[in-house]
């Protein structure tokens, strides 16, 4: 089979979780089941006209998964008739929108490392911790459960390059002052000024650069352009 991408938005993450886009390009998400799998010559066109829509190896990042809950889809909690698994979530934590759960190891935003409890047992686990918590059904959280991938597990040589994408050439922007060339309707001399419709005086043209009239014609200008000049000259001297 050949190799297929995620095309992921570079220029945002919820937390530290990456986005890609949906299915068929509807919008992005965090959920790697809902995310548009791309062929190499699909993924490289993408690629072409958008440089933040970056291509990762779907296969590596499938890998480097990680279960997460967003709280936006939390169900009520507490006990719940006929269920006897449950998990606890500390209040008050998040990741981007992903929330913590209860580990042997303290706290992990990762939900496959979530102690299950009974009820009895977590509400007696919260009170040994001494710590605000919600206790949820786990049956019901692992139907809101979705495989995330974050961006500290991004490695652009392996699932950029190496998987065959080609990075894109951006094109080079001049850096403009944002002034228009025109003639001075006086002398003629070339004169800049910000409007793009107005004929710059020598006189115009340098009060704007200054932020205030200084000349009154362009002789002055000229005179002061020279005396300038022969500063600089001489301190080069």
């Amino acid at each position: 089979m050949s190799q297929l991408f995620y095309l992921r938005d570079s220029r945002t993450n919820v937390g530290s979780t990456c986005l890609f886009w949906a299915q068929d390009g509807c919008g992005y998400t965090s959920d790697l089941d809902k995310a548009h799998a791309y062929t190499l010559e699909e993924a490289q066109r993408k690629f072409n006209s958008r440089h933040t829509d970056v291509p990762l190896a779907a296969r590596l990042v499938d890998e480097l998964a990680r279960e997460r809950v967003d709280c936006q889809y939390l169900p009520a909690a507490g006990e719940k008739a006929g269920c006897d698994e449950y998990v606890i979530s500390p209040k008050g934590r998040w990741d981007g929108n992903d929330v913590y759960w209860l580990t042997f190891d303290m706290f992990s935003v990762n939900y496959k490392s979530a102690v299950v409890f009974s009820y009895r047992r977590a509400l007696a686990r919260i009170d040994e911790l001494g710590i605000d918590a919600n206790i949820y059904a786990k049956s019901e959280i692992d139907a809101i459960a979705r495989r995330t991938f974050q961006v500290a597990n991004i490695n652009e040589r392996k699932m950029i390059t190496a998987a065959g994408i080609r990075k894109p050439k951006r094109k080079r922007t001049r850096h403009t002052t944002g002034k228009t060339r025109g003639n001075c309707p006086d002398c003629g001399a070339i004169t800049w000024g910000f409007n793009p419709y107005e004929a710059y005086t020598c006189a115009q043209a340098d009060a704007e650069n200054r932020g205030f009239k200084l000349y009154g014609n362009c002789k002055e200008v000229k005179h002061a352009k020279q005396i300038s000049k022969s500063k600089i000259e001489g301190e080069a001297a």
